[in-house]
């Protein structure tokens, strides 16, 4: 089948985590090749491959924070086909990488975007 984009599989640790904040869905999304993490339809994530074809998750982040995590371990890079500031992409198969580092960084872009959502829609996703 040419053509066809093999949607990359969510780690269940990620799939886990999500199950317990209100709201998320996973999307996929053919044209990226990637599966988006959204809350109330606004992406905060999204598990994909890197150039390379290497499997990332790829998430918004405090830019402090994120400049942090790039700086202290080498799996960690600005976002992959992302602004740099604003993302980050953690490689999923660096076992250097602590995976309450991914997790916090996964929790810490839903609540930013949870954040940003209109109080109505917090209020019908009992945010």
């Amino acid at each position: 089948m040419t053509g066809m984009t093999t949607m990359p599989d969510v780690d269940p640790w990620i799939l886990e985590t999500l199950e317990a904040l209100p709201g998320t869905d996973v999307v996929p999304h053919p044209d990226w090749g990637s599966q988006t993490l959204q809350v109330a339809g606004k992406h905060f994530g999204r598990v994909g491959t890197d150039s390379g074809g290497r499997p990332i998750l790829t998430l918004k982040g405090d830019p402090d924070d994120n400049a942090a995590l790039v700086q202290e371990y080498e799996g960690i890079n600005p976002g992959y086909y992302a602004n740099k500031r604003l993302w980050v992409s953690i490689a999923l198969d660096d076992d250097c990488i602590p995976r309450l580092v991914s997790r916090e960084a996964l929790l810490g872009a839903y609540e930013i975007v949870k954040a940003a959502l209109p109080k109505y829609v917090q209020a019908e996703l009992g945010l």
